[in-house]
């Protein structure tokens, strides 16, 4: 399969189709996580609802075959991305795709002095093998918290 890959900023008209792909990455495994359109097209409207929200997106010709979205927030003299949600399409995965993205994010986010991307996911997901093998290193001073409501 021939595939003209395109890195650029996600646009709102990207949601719909970002939506059904979101569906795809996470019913799968590891994940096995039941979305409706509804539920993913709010979720990624609501990522990219505050003027320090990035949104990105791989193509592949037309077709999207990989998201990310996050915020910059600031911290003291410097600026991180909280990544919330990142996807390859799982038709395009293990062919680099994902590390090209993290690749391009990073000059990207260097232009707007962002220093850091921060993430948290499941320590019993693949995902975290990925991200290490992209430069991401677990924090041991960290702790993810959540209080059940």
């Amino acid at each position: 399969m021939k595939i003209n890959l395109e890195f650029r900023m996600m646009k709102e008209s990207d949601f719909s189709e970002c939506a059904r792909k979101f569906i795809s990455a996470f019913s799968g495994e590891p994940w096995n996580e039941d979305w409706t359109y509804e539920q993913a097209y709010t979720r990624i409207d609501e990522m990219m609802a505050s003027r320090m929200s990035r949104g990105y997106v791989v193509c592949d010709g037309e077709k999207i075959v990989s998201m990310c979205c996050g915020r910059i927030m600031t911290y003291l003299d410097f600026k991180e991305l909280w990544i919330d949600e990142f996807f390859v399409d799982p038709e395009y995965q293990g062919q680099g795709i994902g590390s090209r993205m993290i690749e391009l994010m990073r000059v990207k986010l260097l232009k707007e002095n962002v220093r850091y991307m921060v993430l948290s996911t499941d320590k019993r997901y693949p995902a975290v093998k990925f991200y290490e093998k992209n430069e991401f290193e677990i924090s041991e001073s960290l702790v993810f918290m959540v209080n059940v409501i």
